[in-house]
């Protein structure tokens, strides 16, 4: 999952990794970022620190689905190659015994971590730039079934603790304006083979792609 805050103040299943959904919870600049924030665990502090500094530039975290019922039994016999460090925000991706890869990131979510939390590390700082003013991006990037639908769009009708980030940003944005000087739109789309749908009113459902000539 990356967030983007433009301007901001402020053997076994790899494919369980999610870092091609999105919620732009606000269009209105150009994003400015220079840097993006994986990164191999060889940079040096230095390097690290003068890049937490870059104001609006692109913040990544990763997070570790749990294994369902199916995959528990098909990894039986296999050692798991994905290591997660949270205390060091690192992640290892065994190749074999006696190599391996080591990426840094700005956040490291394991699987046991609950919606609240993956909403507050790497979605609420995005929101709060937005009621600021800024233009905030929040994307989940993985494989399919990575877990990019739930983490974001999960509605938790029946669990509350399940909501996912679009319901939480939603419900901190309406709590935080003002209804006689604020105002709100939303757009639910979907691009699935160069054809945007929309979702929310679904006899839109070969929509245009245009190039602005400008």
């Amino acid at each position: 999952m990356a967030s983007f805050r433009n301007g901001s103040r402020g053997p076994s299943k790899v494919d369980r990794v999610q870092p091609a959904g999105s919620t732009n919870l606000r269009a209105s600049a150009s994003f400015k970022s220079k840097t993006s924030n994986v990164r191999r665990s060889s940079s040096s502090s230095n390097v690290r620190d003068s890049v937490d500094s870059v104001s609006g530039r692109v913040r990544v975290a990763v997070r570790l689905r749990p294994q369902n019922a199916e995959e528990m039994v098909a990894d039986a016999d296999f050692a798991d190659c994905v290591e997660l460090q949270p205390e060091f925000k690192r992640l290892k991706l065994r190749k074999n015994n006696w190599d391996s890869d080591t990426y840094e990131f700005d956040e490291v979510l394991t699987e046991s971590a609950s919606q609240k939390r993956v909403y507050e590390v790497v979605a609420k700082p995005v929101v709060e730039s937005v009621l600021d003013g800024y233009n905030g991006t929040v994307m989940a990037y993985g494989q399919t079934g990575t877990g990019k639908t739930f983490t974001l769009g999960r509605l938790g009708d029946e669990d509350t603790s399940a909501r996912g980030i679009m319901v939480r940003a939603m419900e901190d944005i309406l709590a935080n304006i003002s209804r006689d000087s604020d105002s709100v739109t939303v757009s639910y789309l979907q691009l699935y083979m160069e054809t945007i749908q929309d979702l929310l009113n679904p006899v839109n459902d070969n929509i245009a792609i245009v190039e602005d000539p400008k």
